[in-house]
């Protein structure tokens, strides 16, 4: 690929703000999931979330693995990347792929959705299916910020004051306090009506959500 050819492969990569499309939000169970992890770069903190998160069934494919992600994989990697066979077998419903170069990440992901998975390749909205918000997590508590891509500096800016801020380390011991009410009201009949109005005066009376 000529020089020219890859810059323009780079600008088709970039679109403005007002071209990227809207991102459904969606809270995901990937305890059973099928998942590849492809490149370098990030893919030790990827594969970190996803294993705090119970992601088991996890594949690593990296040709330039270095010491801290062959660490973290173990044997889960392995030191090629992944062919049509790999797809095949283990057909993977997401894969991350983090640095390499825009013309391999696109190959990988057609082959990826040959076989139905949704991708996510770093810094490459045109590529993506799905995008990773920032998050506070206080125990079942998370709360997600998102500008579908376009300004992820700026989620993590938000995240940053809502930790400091709004949503501190109490938050954990309040949701566990409120799931445990609600188990209660539930047990006592409470229609979804009475049990949003409950939910509503419990968390007001004792001021969690006042503006400071």
């Amino acid at each position: 690929m000529s020089k020219d050819d890859k810059s323009a492969l780079v600008e088709t990569m970039e679109p403005a703000a007002a071209m990227v499309p809207l991102m459904f939000p969606l809270m995901l169970n990937v305890t059973s999931l099928p998942i590849m992890l492809v490149g370098g770069g990030e893919l030790p903190s990827r594969l970190a979330m996803l294993e705090e998160f119970g992601a088991t069934d996890i594949y690593v494919f990296s040709v330039a693995a270095t010491e801290e992600l062959k660490s973290a994989a173990g044997t889960r990697l392995a030191e090629r990347w992944p062919t049509k066979e790999d797809f095949e077998r283990i057909r993977p419903q997401l894969m991350f792929v983090a640095d390499i170069d825009d013309e391999q990440a696109a190959s990988l992901r057609t082959q990826a959705k040959s076989v139905g998975a949704l991708v996510h390749v770093q810094d490459r909205i045109p590529l993506c299916d799905f995008h990773l918000p920032a998050r506070v997590r206080r125990g079942h508590l998370q709360v997600t910020v998102s500008t579908d891509g376009t300004a992820a500096g700026l989620s993590r800016l938000i995240r940053e004051f809502l930790e400091k801020d709004v949503f501190g380390p109490e938050w954990s011991r309040r949701v566990d306090e409120l799931a445990a009410q609600r188990l209660k009201w539930k047990a006592e009949g409470l229609s979804f009506e009475a049990l949003s109005r409950s939910i509503r005066d419990f968390v007001t009376q004792r001021g969690w959500l006042t503006r400071r």
